[in-house]
């Protein structure tokens, strides 16, 4: 799109997604209509598109600016962009007097996040020329633009969207009118489970946080939905909820609701599941400086395919590897990495026959729960479980151990863990563990959006890196831990839960099924 005919944006509501609207469209060049009936608003928004666009050295770009109070005043535009606030009665009355105040061949886009383009859409007597557009927050920061296809809109409406968002200088990707479209779907196991976790008293937020951080997540997401606003995150899930008619999935947790019920937002209320004292209060996880090396001794290590990396950081720690226990030589500790189907129980209780009772074992929980564990040995108070699926990957070692572990075996344990750079975080026992449950899921959800048409996987991979800025895309990292763990690890979920929230994906079955 040549900056010669870039088109004249309207946009309305000169909100936080609005003025980062805005802004984008000014970066670009474009001249833009921004309407809302609250001056307050519009001068807020006045002093941050100024401030902005100064600081990027386009401060004559706010002569392209006009600050509107009246939707009658969009009528010169020709991509008019909605950013009111979510409730789809709204938006259909916007539309339908958008309808008439600019008619074709305007475009009409809305900027919802969960609400359904094509019910927007109806409210107008021409949903061809109807579309999403939905903007990340920060809107001029995120590179991610989810160009959205109503039932009704037209190839040629869905063509010029897209020329538009990358004349922006933004990625845009196409999608289904689905429920959350790809971002805001696919995201909400990352939350739901987080607080599923946290409801259980599995692990606390920082916990929590620390160990989704360490397994290269930018922010946690207690310190996420505390940027986002704990009140628009609760209104998304509830959004999604009630559109998939109860979907499981999606079902939002009472933690939310009570902390929107005491006005506790995250950032922009001073308190969410942080306190906010100041600018930077609460943004920040543990940074614990680890170093690796110190041990010294055999560590036994297991056949199995729970944890991979494993010899490798205790090579790097010091320790000599080997398999065979040796009467001669008591090892430092034990590590068990087979899964359910690598003979976990057999190999467990082989090792603890031959070792004394006071070297530590620890054993992979990703897919097998610690106290299954103790019914194939004769000394459970010595076994550890871990998260061998991510050990390799984070500096945050997830540990669980009996109530009945003497001080001076956990003590053992967690200089062995130290040793190999990593650093111990204790939670109770919980199928899956932490950050495995949550990578699953997350994989899981991009599968049944493949499934059903939202988007292929490259694109879903693409958006999720893009929108929420994920290490890697879902299905990539699927085919990177193996499909058959993915599923392994769901069904292990959903023994333990009995719940559909759990059930594996049928491309994942399939998937799983062509690795093995």
């Amino acid at each position: 799109m040549n900056a010669k005919i870039l088109p004249k944006i309207g946009i309305v509501g000169a909100g936080t997604m609005g003025s980062g609207i805005a802004l984008v469209a000014l970066y670009a060049g474009c001249e833009v209509y921004l309407q809302d009936a609250y001056i307050q608003m519009l001068e807020k928004a006045s002093e941050y598109l100024k401030k902005f666009l100064g600081k990027k050295g386009q401060g004559a770009d706010y002569k392209k600016l006009h600050l509107v109070s009246k939707l009658e005043d969009l009528a010169a535009a020709q991509i008019i962009i909605e950013a009111a606030p979510e409730q789809l009665a709204l938006k259909q009355e916007l539309f339908h007097q958008l309808d008439a105040i600019c008619p074709p061949p305007a475009i009409l886009a809305t900027n919802t996040s969960t609400l359904s383009v094509t019910a927007i859409a109806a409210a107008t007597q021409h949903p061809e020329r109807v579309a999403g557009l939905h903007f990340f927050n920060p809107a001029a920061v995120l590179p991610l633009v989810e160009v959205v296809r109503g039932a009704g809109t037209s190839p040629e409406t869905m063509g010029s969207l897209v020329a538009l968002v990358q004349a922006f200088g933004k990625t845009p990707v196409v999608t289904g009118d689905t429920p959350g479209f790809i971002v805001n779907r696919v995201a909400r196991p990352f939350y739901g489970e987080a607080l599923r976790l946290l409801g259980e008293r599995v692990a606390s937020v920082e916990q929590i946080d620390q160990i989704a951080e360490g397994g290269g997540f930018r922010m946690g997401p207690f310190r996420l939905m505390d940027l986002i606003g704990i009140d628009v995150n609760t209104a998304a899930m509830q959004s999604m909820y009630a559109q998939t008619f109860g979907e499981p999935r999606y079902r939002p947790h009472w933690l939310q609701m009570q902390k929107v019920a005491e006005g506790a937002l995250g950032r922009k209320s001073g308190r969410g599941f942080y306190e906010y004292k100041d600018e930077g209060g609460g943004m920040e996880g543990e940074k614990v400086k680890v170093e690796i090396g110190g041990g010294s001794g055999r560590v036994l290590i297991s056949e199995g395919t729970w944890a991979p990396g494993l010899a490798e950081f205790c090579g790097r720690a010091g320790y000599e590897i080997d398999s065979v226990p040796d009467p001669e030589q008591q090892p430092a500790a034990c590590f068990v990495a087979a899964g359910r189907h690598e003979e976990a129980a057999r190999l467990v209780a082989w090792y603890d026959e031959a070792l004394p009772a006071d070297v530590p074992m620890f054993v992979q929980c990703t897919e097998i729960g610690l106290s299954e564990y103790a019914n194939w040995v004769r000394n459970p108070n010595r076994l550890i479980g871990f998260d061998g699926l991510f050990l390799a990957h984070s500096p945050a070692a997830t540990l669980v151990h009996s109530d009945r572990m003497e001080a001076t075996l956990r003590s053992r344990a967690e200089k062995i863990i130290a040793h190999m750079g990593r650093t111990p975080v204790w939670i109770k026992e919980t199928p899956a563990l932490v950050l495995p449950r949550m990578v699953c899921l997350l994989i899981n959800e991009a599968a049944f959006a493949e499934l059903e048409g939202v988007a292929d996987g490259a694109t879903i991979d693409v958006a999720m890196k893009l929108g929420v800025n994920y290490p890697k895309g879902p299905l990539e990292w699927g085919k990177e831990l193996g499909y058959n763990k993915v599923q392994a690890v769901l069904d292990h979920l959903f023994s333990q839960y009995h719940e559909e929230r759990y059930r594996a994906c049928v491309l994942v079955r399939q998937w799983a099924r062509q690795a093995s």
